[in-house]
């Protein structure tokens, strides 16, 4: 499943390569994992000034639910 983030230039990201830094920060901990998520497009919007990634989410494992019933 693909989703995507809002970033918003600040001084700190001026280049390409720090913006595709903060998506990445970003995407990872709004998806709770240990690895970056991929990003497979970075778009800067003129008409908000703002920078669209789309990165594609990680597969959260459900619990496994056993088939036996304590009581």
């Amino acid at each position: 499943m693909l989703k995507a983030l809002v970033i918003m230039p600040s001084e700190k990201t001026t280049e390409i390569g720090s913006i595709l830094a903060v998506a990445r920060a970003m995407a990872r901990k709004r998806e709770e994992c240990q690895d970056n998520p991929p990003i497979r497009a970075l778009r800067f919007l003129p008409e908000i000034g703002a920078y669209v990634a789309v990165y594609e989410a990680v597969d959260k494992a459900k619990p496994e639910q056993s088939s036996m019933s304590w009581k």
